[in-house]
């Protein structure tokens, strides 16, 4: 439910800015990229589970030189090491970040370059696990996760840009003081490297 609440209202969001592109004031994007993660807590090292992450951005632009994102996304996230271990998590994602722009192209009348920090809320859509002391319990795994985010973005056209992303998650994906202090908790962390195209 709180799923579809939140589809709901990004769209509204989406088409309202879109409908607005020509109003200074909102804008409208679409993401796409790819992730790189790992999970704190799983015996193995190295950002070596890939998975896809795009979607939508809603644009809230607030001065000449920042704005406010509003993103919802799909996003595939966890842990692997060949042989060893392959956690998969599939995540619903809407990632709340500030926007600091700066290198005007005083020609083309568009900032370069932007640094984002923010917060995301994710859904956990559904997880498996291979090779890891969690394999039998990932129903317990939390269906909720507060990450922190930071990242940078550069524009080789007014609307068109790629960048980087790094986000951690605040709480755990497992809490064994929770659950079974017998095992690690886990908590993620992961990349992002997107385009983004603007309308």
């Amino acid at each position: 439910m709180k799923i579809r609440i939140i589809a709901v209202l990004f769209f509204a969001l989406f088409f309202f800015a879109s409908g607005k592109a020509q109003n200074a004031r909102f804008g409208a994007g679409i993401v796409g990229g790819l992730n790189a993660s790992q999970i704190l807590g799983d015996d193995t090292g190295g950002y070596n589970k890939l998975g896809l992450q795009g979607g939508l951005r809603g644009i809230a632009h607030l001065t000449d030189r920042s704005d406010l994102y509003i993103e919802l996304l799909y996003s595939q996230r966890g842990s692997y090491q060949k042989g060893i271990i392959d956690i998969d998590l599939k995540y619903v994602e809407v990632p709340v970040v500030l926007t600091f722009k700066d290198w005007l192209d005083e020609e083309a009348e568009f900032y370069k370059v932007a640094a984002n920090i923010g917060f995301s809320y994710g859904r956990l859509l559904n997880a498996t696990a291979e090779g890891s002391k969690h394999d039998d319990i990932v129903n317990l795994f939390n269906d909720n996760d507060i990450s922190f985010t930071v990242g940078a973005e550069y524009f080789t056209r007014e609307n068109f840009g790629f960048g980087i992303r790094w986000s951690k998650s605040i709480n755990f994906l497992y809490n064994k003081d929770k659950h079974d202090p017998g095992r690690n908790s886990l908590r993620g962390f992961f990349l992002s490297f997107r385009g983004v195209f603007t309308f």
